[in-house]
This record gives C-alpha cells, sequence and structure tokens, in this order.
C-alpha cells in the first residue's frame, strides 16, 4: 500500500449478519489492523480515542481496543453491536472527530475482519 493511502475496509453483502440464536440480532466482530512498522502502540493509542467516542454510540454494548501480546504492531478490535443497523450507523457517522483519520494513516493496510454472532458470557448484556 502506498504512503498515505487510506485503507478503507468496505462492508461486503450480507457483512454482519449471522446465524440468529434468539440474542435479537446482535453481531460482533473482531477487526485486525497491522500498523506501520513500530506504530503499534500508537495505533491502539488513537483506536482508544475511537473507543471513547464510540462509548455514545446508541447500540454499542462492547468496543475493546487489543494490543498482540506477540506481535507489537497488530491491534485487535473487539466489537458488539445490540444489531446491525447500530453498527452500520456507527460506521457510518462521523468517525473523523473520534480519530478515525489518524487510526488510518497508522495502517500498513486494510484492516482484516471476521463476523460473529454473539451468544452471552460475563461482559456481555443480557
Amino acid at each position: 500500500m502506498a504512503r498515505g493511502a487510506a485503507p478503507v475496509a468496505r462492508r461486503p453483502r450480507g457483512y454482519g449478519r449471522g446465524v440468529d440464536f434468539g440474542q435479537g440480532g446482535r453481531v460482533g466482530r473482531y477487526v485486525r489492523m497491522v500498523a506501520l512498522p513500530g506504530k503499534g502502540s500508537v495505533l491502539a493509542g488513537k483506536l482508544l480515542t475511537v473507543a471513547e467516542g464510540m462509548r455514545a454510540a446508541p447500540g454499542c454494548e462492547l468496543y475493546v481496543v487489543n494490543l498482540s501480546a506477540d506481535e507489537p504492531d497488530i491491534v485487535w478490535v473487539t466489537e458488539v453491536w445490540s444489531d446491525e443497523a447500530a453498527s452500520d450507523r456507527a460506521l457510518s457517522g462521523d468517525l473523523g472527530e473520534a480519530g478515525i483519520g489518524d487510526v488510518i494513516a497508522l495502517l500498513a493496510g486494510p484492516p482484516e475482519l471476521v463476523d460473529l454472532t454473539p451468544l452471552g458470557g460475563p461482559g456481555l448484556p443480557s
């Protein structure tokens, strides 16, 4: 990827839709981001700023930033949304104020997304 190019993770058709196990359409995802060499901690810090903005996002049940323990330039975000519409609203909203532009500038490539259907457990609202 050329330096300065903005990687964009486009949502494929049906993105976020999984099997409904009676959880009201709750959706989750893991997002794996690879930082430019030596910038993993900086990327994680910028994503924590984005996470603060997600506190007020309707339907955001979980947004956790994780720095890989053995790969210092890999950052994971764990997300849980009340439904796909809530995720869509947040991701299509104005995240520029939350620092998403700074995040994109630190990426070595586009984020990798893994869609999930959250079922429950400690930390996940009932």
